[in-house]
């Protein structure tokens, strides 16, 4: 299908990376200089803390571009930064439980693998920008299971949220959704790639001629 069936529509994903950009920037000013303690023996007492407050700098940096896009979490790239980052948490919190200040190298090590690690996420999720299929769908009707392929739907009436994933063989992932946009409800479906990579429609697993059918009966009766 090289078209989408009327009303099915694209509409262009909102990205708010420069804030990120930003926080990422300035989290890795405290990286560098956990560099330079890593070089010298001076200022030993500042290496635990000078460590957290990097950390929390990544942190947050990292929640703020993780929030931007749908299913990101589900993301491999996102995982693994997840997983660094989880990783040096634990074991700051285990350096200053157990007074082993002497292992600081241990908290520096994940630290500088979540810098490289957030750097590649960060930077698929701010390269994602295929447009969001959406269809205007009714709340009430229910939605048509069947004509969903491989997904793994948690909800089979529409909501404003999230209601089903599915990863392609790609690794792309796709997202089904409600959305209400001024005081109407859609039915969307987004895909976490490049415009340029975006999967062909074929590929979806969706019968978007039917569901186009099902939205066009509904409006009718309405």
């Amino acid at each position: 299908m090289e078209e989408l069936p009327e009303p099915w529509g694209k509409v262009g994903v909102e990205q708010r990376f420069t804030a990120t950009l930003f926080l990422f920037a300035w989290a890795l000013l405290p990286v560098g200089f956990m560099v330079l303690m890593t070089l010298f023996d001076r200022f030993a007492s500042y290496r635990l803390p000078l460590g957290a407050g990097a950390l929390a700098m990544l942190c947050l940096a990292f929640w703020s571009g993780l929030v931007q896009r749908r299913s990101s979490l589900l993301e491999h790239r996102t995982q693994l930064a997840f997983g660094t980052l989880g990783s040096a948490t634990l074991s700051l919190l285990l350096l200053y439980t157990l007074d082993l200040g002497d292992w600081w190298w241990v908290l520096y090590g994940f630290v500088f693998g979540s810098v490289f690690t957030m750097y590649v996420s960060l930077a698929h999720l701010a390269s994602c920008d295929a447009p969001t299929l959406r269809l205007p769908w009714t709340p009430s009707s229910p939605l048509p299971l069947d004509k969903f392929e491989h997904w793994n739907v948690e909800r089979g009436q529409w909501v404003n949220g999230k209601m089903g994933v599915k990863r392609l063989a790609s690794g792309t992932l796709l997202t089904l959704f409600g959305e209400v946009v001024e005081a109407r409800t859609y039915l969307c479906i987004d895909a976490l790639s490049p415009a340029e990579s975006q999967p062909k429609y074929d590929e979806y697993g969706v019968d978007f001629v039917h569901l186009a059918k099902l939205a066009d009966l509904v409006q009718d009766e309405e």
